[in-house]
């Protein structure tokens, strides 16, 4: 039965981002049908008919298998321990095989003379590259001759790997010879740039230790990597042994990412409806250690006050540290920011703000005359009157839709901006009459005037009436004078007694 150690896939994921679309992507089609090899070219598989840690004394021929599409043009081989002893090709090897899956199954073979490499602990390398030009590797760890040293293959953190507060440690660790209990030692250091990661063999007797686990063929473990500053580091996995016998070392590189950027929203608090496009800038949001390079943007753009959590609009992408939206539609907003670094670590910023209704300006004709509120007016003579609100006015954005009511006493008469007033039967001489034009947030502007019926008679004025009543009083007081005046003449005066 044949063992597969390796299966490399074209989708393989760099990009944390992109990760977590694919995973979204999974999670929203679980029924998907996986696509057959005649609808896609996939890279080749490549298999070993010997598990990891194979062990040999003598000249031995190894196989393995290669599934393609097509027979690929191109199978090599290279066999090494911390340099390479030997190559070599297995194309003229290739012999193909009854196959129960999709693609086909191809043969290939090996004779090792174990004296030309012996002792060691050896990495066998096969490549292939298909007809397509896909280009694939598996590597398998052989034990030639009465070697000590132990082998170390850490399929998981890869090369250049952002990391975050944890990381996932797989492979496989064997030693041909135990002296003591093995012990596989995890640990970091770091670097000051890439150029300087995995330059040098660490000391983990001087190392901090991530974990430490006792190696028995394949591993993976969960390694906390919290307490790690942001930066590159050299990721070690060492089977540790202080003699140096069976000792083994690897050196993986990885970009640690424990710190979320810091955002930095500018933007407006409060603007009136219609003032125009409002930009928001998140642009100087930057990662701590990273910088801005590959920053991913995401805008959700929500107005709680009319919609609820309801996002009006998303828009995402790399380098979009900007959003503008228009002022047309009034309400309170939420706008939230959504920053990714380059290694998938995120934050999140919310700018809350408001868009602030105009109140529309009521603006009353009647009869073409203009009116203001509080005013009355007597109607010319005639059966009807001509109202107009078409003056009136709002923010642009809402002076197309408003609508115009015409209320009397108060009681909702008309609908329309332009509309003909006839005196109700049954109103009396007065009446007020009412103007709410009103926009589509139902906030209204209004005029209220009084209207008196052109067929009634207009009463004497009061400042009239009582000024002819003040001169009447007057007049009587005059008369009445002049006639006591007269009377007083008239009456006979007495005659003293001396008089004759």
């Amino acid at each position: 039965m044949r063992f597969i150690t390796e299966l490399v896939r074209p989708y393989a994921v760099k990009s944390p981002r992109l990760f977590v679309v694919l995973l979204l992507i999974a999670a929203w089609s679980p029924t998907l049908t996986p696509v057959s090899a005649e609808d896609s070219d996939d890279v080749p598989l490549i298999g070993f008919d010997f598990e990891n840690g194979f062990t040999t004394n003598e000249t031995t021929v190894i196989t393995g298998f290669v599934e393609d599409e097509e027979r690929p043009p191109h199978v090599t081989w290279s066999i090494g321990e911390e340099a390479e002893l030997g190559s070599g090709d297995l194309s003229t090897t290739l012999e193909e095989a009854d196959s129960s899956g999709s693609r086909p199954i191809w043969i290939w073979s090996l004779e090792l003379d174990v004296a030309e490499y012996s002792p060691c602990t050896c990495y066998l390398t096969v490549t292939v590259e298909s007809a397509s030009g896909e280009t694939s590797q598996a590597r398998q760890v052989l034990f030639l001759g009465d070697t000590a040293k132990s082998a170390i293959m850490l399929h998981s953190p890869a090369s250049g790997d952002w990391v975050s507060n944890s990381l996932t440690a797989s492979g496989w660790s064997s030693h041909p010879m135990v002296w003591t209990s093995p012990e596989l030692r995890f640990f970091a250091k770091s670097a000051s740039n890439a150029a300087d990661v995995c330059m040098i063999e660490a000391d983990s007797d001087f190392s901090s230790h991530l974990l430490v686990i006792i190696p028995d063929g394949s591993f993976s473990n969960r390694i906390d990597i919290s307490g790690l500053y942001d930066g590159w580091h050299s990721f070690y996995a060492e089977n540790y042994d202080p003699s140096g016998v069976t000792f083994a070392q690897t050196c993986v590189p990885i970009r640690v990412n424990n710190l979320a950027p810091a955002i930095t929203l500018a933007g407006p608090d409060s603007v009136l409806e219609g003032s125009g496009d409002l930009l928001f800038d998140g642009s100087a949001s930057n990662d701590p250690v990273w910088g801005r390079e590959d920053m991913h943007y995401m805008w959700v753009l929500r107005r709680p006050s009319h919609t609820g959590s309801t996002p009006l609009d998303i828009v995402m992408g790399d380098g979009l540290g900007t959003y503008s939206m228009g002022s047309e539609t009034s309400g309170e907003y939420t706008l939230t920011l959504r920053v990714m670094d380059a290694g998938g670590v995120s934050s999140t910023s919310v700018k809350t703000f408001t868009v602030e209704n105009v109140i529309p300006t009521a603006k009353m004709y009647v009869d073409g005359s203009p009116v203001s509120d509080g005013d009355s007016i007597k109607l010319s003579p005639g059966g009807e009157w001509a109202l107009d609100a078409s003056a009136s006015v709002d923010s642009a954005n809402d002076q197309a839709g408003l609508r115009c009511v015409w209320k009397i006493d108060y009681a909702p008469m008309y609908e329309g901006c332009q509309r003909t007033l006839s005196w109700p039967s049954g109103a009396g001489d007065e009446l007020i009459l009412t103007l709410d034009v009103i926009d589509d947030d139902d906030e209204y502007g209004t005029v209220s005037v009084q209207l008196v019926n052109p067929d009634v008679s207009e009463p004497l004025p009061y400042p009239l009436i009582a000024l002819a009543i003040s001169a009447i009083f007057m007049v009587s007081a005059i008369l009445l004078r002049y006639r006591s005046s007269d009377d007083s003449a008239s009456i006979p005066k007495w005659k003293s007694g001396n008089e004759n």
